[in-house]
């Protein structure tokens, strides 16, 4: 039997036993074969507090169906350390530190055959950065010579200078209690060097990576006497001595002595590939944020730079989340206080799955298909979404749809904020701060007629794909009534 025969027997099934249509599962069609050793998703647990065990082995069981073997978990901030009590009150309401439950779905990923590594950032983000609360001193400097400002997503704080000992110790006492203590069970750690500032005090400026690398060698070389075969997950800013630009500041890599034990992880907006070190790596992974916004065309892009990069791993980003945020955001007064919605799925119950929405379940198609064979043509990729998504009689004009709605739900979406259409409130905002000009207004105008048009036109589905397309145009159309639609009436 054929791939696509595959397909359509089983897409078929799925689709006479109810009203939704899953992600076929990867037992009922030969999965395709991965170019990438190492395929799987960085997810930030910490910053989707309303999850808990159930929803988080669906979207292991999502991953694992989907052809991946390995998951970023970043951890700090979201379990209840006794050492540093400090590091997660900020994170009272999230499920795991009510109730911890991630060495239950660490269990979980392994019958699922994946991997799960521990993602924290050495001196800084979530829970880290809460430590000056307790001790200001530790804060890092910035580039005029004073402490640093408050910064964050979801959990603001103060990254802290790594040349200060007490900063060095604590480091080490905080992820050997994760990794060590809370969950001994997980596979490695991911070591996300700082991606916005570095400290310019005296001691660091251009000497910065060398404190920051004395821990990460040392937590390292920990790791791997306890578990030899551990995966770490390092950046390359500690062996380039490549010059970095971050959100805020400019910085340059050092020359430190390469272990081959090291896995190297590359980005777009602050690691670029080294093919040098990749050659020396146990293993080099490509990540990005093709995902999070919904851009197949970029997905593809990105799976042929891993590829041509000699990277063995393809883990892109796959973010949503669903903290309350503290402070404006990005730029955004309108969240503060408010619950985010992962994705903007506002038609999913909170605390509910989002990754088997169909929005999510046709960029898990594009991943699954795209890392192997990111030359796969268009054509033959549309049809395959076709088919996965709509069933064995899916079309053109569904997908053509479902690209649309794609589109729509990214318009003005930030790491903070949601899609503009799926929020009036936040429009509202917009507009009664003069942030909504005519154009933006039309553009808007026009994709609610489109949404409307579009749940009017799958009205009669009864089943799979095409009843989603509805219930996701219908659910936007609500939004909108006609008092709140004038809102997009040219001023």
């Amino acid at each position: 039997m054929t791939r696509r025969q595959w397909i359509a027997t089983a897409t078929a099934a799925t689709a006479a036993a109810g009203p939704s249509l899953p992600w076929i599962p990867a037992t009922e069609i030969p999965p395709p074969t991965p170019v990438f050793t190492h395929r799987g998703y960085y997810i930030c647990f910490m910053r989707l507090p309303t999850f808990g065990l159930r929803v988080w082995n669906q979207m292991l069981d999502a991953a694992a169906e989907d052809g991946a073997n390995t998951i970023i978990l970043w951890m700090a901030g979201a379990f209840r350390s006794k050492k540093f009590p400090i590091t997660w009150q900020w994170a009272k309401d999230h499920e795991n530190v009510k109730a911890d439950f991630t060495n239950s779905l660490i269990a979980h990923a392994h019958t699922r055959g994946i991997q799960v590594l521990l993602g924290f950032t050495p001196f800084g983000y979530d829970g880290v950065n809460q430590l000056p609360l307790e001790k200001p001193a530790l804060k890092a400097t910035g580039a005029d010579g004073q402490p640093v400002q408050e910064f964050g997503i979801g959990c603001w704080g103060w990254n802290l200078c790594p040349a200060q000992e007490e900063s060095q110790r604590f480091m080490r006492e905080y992820i050997r209690e994760m990794a060590f203590e809370f969950y001994p069970d997980a596979d490695g750690l991911f070591i996300e060097s700082s991606d916005y500032a570095i400290c310019h005090c005296a001691q660091c400026g251009p000497k910065f990576f060398d404190h920051e690398f004395a821990f990460v060698r040392d937590i390292s070389n920990e790791v791997w006497a306890r578990k030899p075969d551990a995966t770490v997950v390092v950046y390359p800013h500690y062996f380039s001595g490549a010059k970095l630009r971050f959100s805020f500041s400019e910085a340059t890599a050092s020359k430190q002595p390469f272990d081959p034990r090291w896995t190297l992880f590359f980005t777009p907006h602050s690691a670029a590939l080294e093919p040098a070190l990749i050659a020396r790596a146990r293993g080099a992974w490509w990540s990005d944020d093709a995902l999070p916004r919904f851009d197949i065309a970029a997905l593809r892009a990105n799976a042929r730079r891993a590829r041509d990069g000699k990277c063995t791993g393809y883990i892109p980003s796959f973010e949503s989340f669903s903290y309350i945020a503290p402070k404006p955001e990005f730029g955004e007064p309108w969240v503060v206080g408010r619950r985010q919605i992962p994705f903007g799925f506002g038609w999913v119950p909170a605390g509910e799955n989002p990754y088997n929405e169909l929005p999510a379940r046709a960029l898990r198609a594009a991943y699954r298909e795209l890392t192997a064979n990111p030359d796969l043509p268009d054509a033959e990729l549309h049809t395959r979404l076709t088919r996965t998504l709509f069933g064995p009689d899916g079309n053109q004009t569904q997908l053509d749809d479902l690209f649309d709605l794609l589109r729509i739900l990214t318009t003005d979406r930030t790491w903070s904020a949601p899609g503009a259409l799926t929020a009036p409130s936040l429009v509202q905002n917009r507009a009664a701060s003069n942030r909504l000009d005519n154009k933006k207004r039309a553009l808007l105008r026009d994709q609610l007629t489109r949404v409307r048009a579009m749940a009017d036109r799958y009205r009669p589905a009864t089943t799979g794909g095409a009843k989603d397309l509805h219930r996701i145009a219908q659910w936007l159309t609500d939004q909108w009534p006609p008092e709140t639609a004038a809102l997009l009436t040219d001023r």
